[in-house]
């Protein structure tokens, strides 16, 4: 059946009047009653008693009519849902994250894409890389940010979006926390703290202080965690430099630390991208484009 039909019953229930549900729906009598007629065909039976001035639901009218009021709304609830998505006015984010990449640096294009579409939903799934991967080319997500890795695959994209980088986290009062910036042998015999999968543990390659023994020894699940343990002055910590540390904690950088490497915004060749994805690639890569601009 065809939704066209669907809609002149329902119209033709709602008015038990051929003439005014053909006048509700913007069509001919002539073409409603035909519809209607297609209609019975294929359902097997009349749907209306047609008498004079008393037109009703047949019993099989009254079985299908639910059935058929729910598809007409079920069709209008897609179409509404599909005129908000495509115009923007309550786009759905679902943006993917290496597990190991910190929410801090991403914070705020967030913030910006939060402002320019108040009425989004954003979902932000974590999963490690190689699940991340899988989801993009099966289709499950669109869009996910990581590490921008040496060597693009040939089915990805890789849009830079900034350059990370470590930062010390010291409560207020700390013996470190008047250095301008802090020498890797000034950490030895501190407690470091770290979040789990820590990546700014592994590219700093603390090892190579002379103490030898130094390493976390407190792993925490999440950067919150981190900064309430710091604030307690239980040990210091390593976090992102665009990580925003709060009240009682100071950040201070290390001397000449390793490179962190860039974030990168992936995606898949080839595909096209849904509005808000599309919205979210063009806000991230504004900042970059200008920067081209004014330097060509």
């Amino acid at each position: 059946m065809e939704m066209q039909q669907v809609r002149y019953f329902v119209a033709l229930c709602e008015t038990l009047n051929f003439t005014r549900a053909a006048e509700r729906c913007n069509v001919s009598q002539p073409s409603l009653t035909r519809a209607i007629k297609l209609l019975e065909d294929e359902l097997g039976g009349p749907l209306f008693h047609r008498e004079r001035n008393n037109t009703h639901l047949t019993e099989l009218g009254r079985r299908v009519e639910p059935h058929l009021r729910s598809a007409v709304a079920n069709n209008e609830e897609a179409r509404r849902q599909a005129r908000a998505f495509v115009s923007l006015s309550a786009p759905v984010l679902r943006l993917g994250l290496e597990r190991r990449v910190s929410l801090a640096p991403l914070a705020d294009l967030l913030r910006r894409f939060a402002a320019t579409f108040p009425a989004a939903e954003v979902a932000l799934p974590v999963a490690p890389h190689e699940d991340l991967v899988e989801a993009l080319r099966r289709g499950e997500l669109e869009a996910a940010v990581g590490p921008h890795p040496v060597g693009e695959p040939d089915d990805f994209h890789y849009h830079p979006l900034l350059e990370d980088g470590v930062q010390l986290v010291l409560p207020e009062g700390h013996r470190l926390a008047s250095e301008d910036a802090v020498a890797l042998e000034q950490l030895a015999g501190e407690t470091i703290v770290c979040v789990e999968r820590c990546p700014y543990w592994a590219a700093l390659q603390l090892s190579v202080v002379e103490a030898g023994t130094l390493r976390p020894r407190i792993v925490v699940g999440r950067a919150q965690w981190l900064l309430d343990t710091v604030r307690s002055g239980i040990g210091i910590g390593l976090l992102s430099r665009h990580q925003a540390l709060g009240q009682g904690l100071v950040g201070r950088p290390l001397q000449m630390p390793p490179p962190m490497g860039s974030l990168a915004l992936a995606t898949k060749r080839g595909r096209l991208y849904s509005p808000p994805v599309r919205a979210f690639v063009e806000l991230a890569l504004a900042p970059r484009r200008l920067a081209a601009q004014l330097l060509a």
